[in-house]
């Protein structure tokens, strides 16, 4: 995931990226409601927040070209506050409200 992360943050104009998750033991995982097949419990997802710099749909949109096979932002479920990146075996991509 770092490597994919270092790509877009480039992507981005080298902006700062706001990580607000990574890996997850089981309790997080469970306290915030995350699934539970979650890739934060294998260390291969990231929450990012946008506190400055890029929008989450900029986020979501330069995730497409970074590496990333699961992307989830505003529109869905969830995620209005974030975009999730994810490394995963097949593409899921889904922020509906940044055309994705």
């Amino acid at each position: 995931v770092m490597w994919q992360l270092e790509a877009e943050r480039k992507k981005l104009g080298s902006q700062p990226i706001v990580v607000t998750s990574g890996f997850r033991s089981y309790a997080c995982n469970s306290s915030v409601g995350g699934a539970s097949n979650s890739r934060h419990l294998y260390g291969t997802a990231a929450d990012l927040s946008q506190r400055s710099g890029p929008s989450l749909c900029q986020m979501a949109s330069t995730a497409r070209n970074s590496g990333f096979e699961g992307i989830f932002g505003p529109g869905y479920p969830g995620h209005n506050d974030h975009t999730h990146v994810d490394n995963r075996s097949s593409r899921v991509w889904s922020a509906p409200n940044c055309g994705i």
